[in-house]
C-alpha cells in the first residue's frame, strides 16, 4: 500500500512557533492517517518535560510495538481513514489505557485503528495530556479536556470526511475506558462534545469502594480526594436519562480491573432508561486490546453487530 506525504507548515501567531503537521494525501482506493493537533503548543518557558515513548516488550500488537507514551503536552488524534467509509458513516475517538500515568497507543490505540478502518470506520486514536491530580485538585482534568475536543474535531469535520455527524462515538480501555465512559457523562449537545454511542472495553469505572483501581485514582484525582470529588468522576454515580448508548466488554478473569466495574455502571445505566449492553468473556485477562484469545477476541463482533443495530 503505497501513502504520498506531504508536510503542512504553519506559524502559530499567539506563540510564534512553527508547527509542522505530516498528513497523508488520501487516494480514494486506500486507507490513509493524518495526525491532528487538538490545541497550541505551549510557549518555551512553559512547556513541561519533552514528551517520552517508553517500549515494552510484552502483550505486543500485531507489529511487535507496545509502546506507553509520556509527558504529553500536544494533544493529537491520529484517524484512521478507511478505504471505504461503512456502517452508515460512523466513526470514534480511540482512548488508550495505561492507568492515567501512560498511554498505551499502541495495543489500545492504532492496532485497534487498524482493524476497524480496515471494516470501513473511521478511528481517531487520542493521544491526550495525562491528569496531575495533586497539582490540578478541582476542574476538568486535561485528559478529559482533550477527550471532549476530539469528539468536537470529528463532528466538526464530518462532512470533510463523509462521516455521519449522528454516530460519532468514542472507546476506550482500562484507564482509557474510564476517559471515554466519562466524556459520555460530561459531553454536551450543544458543543457538539456529546459522543452518540460508547464502547468501553476492561473499564476502570470506580472511584471508591471495593472494585476502585486505586493507581487510576491517584493519578486522575490525586492521593487523598475528598469524598464529593472521588463520587464526581464514579462514573456509575453520574448515570442519567439521556445519555448515549454503552457497549461494555470485560473477562471474567480480569485481575486489574474487576468487572464489576462494567457491571455496575450498565446496571446503573439501565436503570436511567439508557441502553447499555455487556459482554463477560470468560478469559483474557486485563488489557487485551484486540484480543488475547478467541473468547476475548470475539468482542470485536459482536461490538459491529451492536453498532449496525444502533438508531
Amino acid at each position: 500500500m503505497k501513502f504520498a506525504h506531504r508536510s503542512l507548515i504553519g506559524r502559530f501567531a499567539s506563540s510564534g512557533m512553527l508547527l509542522v503537521v505530516i498528513s497523508l494525501d488520501r487516494p480514494t482506493n486506500a486507507q490513509t492517517i493524518e495526525e491532528i493537533p487538538l490545541r497550541l503548543p505551549l510557549p518555551a518557558s512553559t512547556r513541561p518535560t519533552t514528551e517520552e515513548v517508553v517500549y515494552r516488550h510484552t502483550n505486543l500488537d500485531e507489529r511487535g510495538f507496545n509502546r506507553s507514551v509520556r509527558s504529553v503536552s500536544v494533544p493529537t488524534v491520529t484517524v484512521y481513514h478507511p478505504a471505504k467509509v461503512g456502517y452508515l458513516g460512523a466513526a470514534f475517538i480511540m482512548c488508550p489505557g495505561g492507568g492515567y500515568s501512560g498511554i498505551a497507543i499502541d495495543i489500545e490505540g492504532h492496532a485497534i485503528a487498524r482493524y476497524f478502518s480496515a471494516r470501513g470506520i473511521t478511528v481517531a486514536v487520542l493521544k491526550y495530556r495525562l491528569p496531575d491530580g495533586e497539582k490540578t485538585p478541582d476542574g476538568l482534568p486535561h485528559s478529559q479536556q482533550d477527550a471532549l475536543a476530539a469528539v468536537r474535531l470529528l463532528r466538526g469535520r464530518a462532512g470533510e470526511w463523509s462521516l455521519n455527524p449522528a454516530r460519532i462515538g468514542i472507546a476506550g480501555g482500562s484507564a482509557g475506558g474510564h476517559l471515554a465512559g466519562s466524556v459520555g457523562v460530561l459531553g454536551d449537545a450543544a458543543d457538539g462534545s456529546r459522543p452518540d454511542f460508547v464502547c468501553l472495553l476492561y473499564p476502570v469505572v470506580c472511584m471508591e469502594g471495593p472494585h476502585a483501581h486505586k493507581g487510576s485514582r491517584t493519578n486522575l484525582l490525586g492521593a487523598n480526594p475528598p469524598p464529593l470529588r472521588m463520587a464526581e468522576y464514579s462514573l456509575e454515580r453520574r448515570a442519567r436519562r439521556g445519555m448515549p448508548p454503552y457497549f461494555f466488554v470485560h473477562a471474567n478473569d480480569d485481575k486489574g480491573v474487576p468487572k464489576e466495574n462494567s457491571e455496575v455502571f450498565a446496571a446503573a445505566l439501565k436503570t436511567s432508561s439508557v441502553p447499555a449492553e455487556v459482554l463477560i468473556v470468560e478469559t483474557g485477562g486485563h488489557g487485551f486490546g484486540l484480543g488475547r484469545d478467541a473468547e476475548s477476541g470475539r468482542w470485536k463482533e459482536a461490538f459491529l453487530t451492536w453498532l449496525e443495530k444502533l438508531p
